[in-house]
């Protein structure tokens, strides 16, 4: 074989994280005798019937989610497209899972799980680096399509944070839920419930504040507004979690992890002082209280609901 030709097959496969196809080396004019021999030269590793890997490419998650998606002709989707885009809470998911047109489907995959979809258009489809996958919003229905396997907490609480980050939106998802809900796809009820919890309960960003007003909710109490922009004589002061804007109450939710170095402890204690310094009650719960001892915190809030009516 030519030098410049493998030098040809060892960019393609670079550019591929290390894989490349039968149809990539045919191609580039490599016979079935001389795959022949750079496999038995171990040149080329053999990864399915139709791919395989330079030698020396060392191997990663992407290159197994790539191979797998040259192999099928799909696309990374459910919790595969969910590490792609960096959503909370699948940042080490290892399932290699890709979503193909259905008449694109023989069966099942050495590489990956393989879902299958008669219906994938372009607003769906994006690339993550080199690889194809599902977009966001319709990752998260993909997600959705999971339940119970993966708890509808975490797609919620996933969600919430890609939301709050920008990477969604509620508009683009109804949207995205419209035009796949007449082909019955697979998670479209379970988004729809998601959807329709988000906009009872508020655009929260964490299982905390999720749980927190699950709590109110359930005992019949009035929802606050949640993240919530304060502001004192157009000065702007903080964002908050939770307010009761007319009582002045507000209600902020101290999870451990965000809250934990002696940096953010003082932050928070003057961002607290200058609220308080503003009129307001602040209230915080951590999540021990909410998990172990919800009834405190629902027999607190009423109690900062009753004492600043009567004020």
């Amino acid at each position: 074989m030519r030098p410049d030709t493998q030098h040809t097959i060892a960019e393609r496969a670079r550019q591929q994280l290390g894989p490349v196809t039968r149809s990539q080396l045919r191609d580039l004019s490599v016979s079935d005798d001389a795959l022949r021999l750079l496999a038995a030269n171990h040149r080329l590793q053999r990864l399915t019937n139709d791919v395989l890997r330079v030698a020396g490419a060392p191997p990663s998650f992407d290159q197994r989610v790539l191979a797998a998606c040259l192999d099928t002709g799909g696309v990374a989707s459910h919790r595969t497209a969910a590490r792609l885009h960096r959503l909370h809470g699948f940042q080490h998911a290892s399932t290699v899972e890709v979503t193909v047109p259905r008449r694109r489907h023989h069966g099942r995959n050495p590489l990956a799980v393989v879902h299958t979809s008669t219906n994938l258009p372009p607003d769906d489809r994006v690339h993550v680096g080199t690889i194809p996958a599902t977009g966001a919003a319709r990752t998260f229905i993909g997600l959705a399509a999971l339940v119970p396997e993966v708890p509808v907490e975490v797609v919620r609480t996933a969600l919430g944070v890609a939301a709050r980050d920008g990477v969604v939106s509620d508009p683009w998802l109804w949207w995205r839920l419209e035009q796949l809900r007449c082909r019955g796809r697979n998670g479209v009820t379970t988004m729809e419930q998601i959807l329709r919890r988000r906009q009872h309960l508020g655009p929260t960003e964490s299982w905390l504040e999720h749980r927190f007003m699950e709590l109110l909710d359930a005992a019949g109490i009035v929802l606050p507004a949640v993240q919530r922009r304060i502001r004192v004589r157009g000065n702007f002061v903080a964002r908050v979690d939770t307010t009761y804007e007319e009582r002045r109450v507000i209600i902020e939710l101290d999870g451990h992890a965000s809250h934990s170095t002696r940096q953010q402890i003082d932050a928070d204690e003057r961002r607290r002082t200058r609220l308080t310094l503003a009129g307001y009650t602040v209230i915080v719960f951590t999540y021990d209280h909410v998990v172990a001892d919800p009834a405190y915190v629902i027999d607190s809030v009423r109690e900062a609901r009753r004492s600043t009516a009567a004020a």
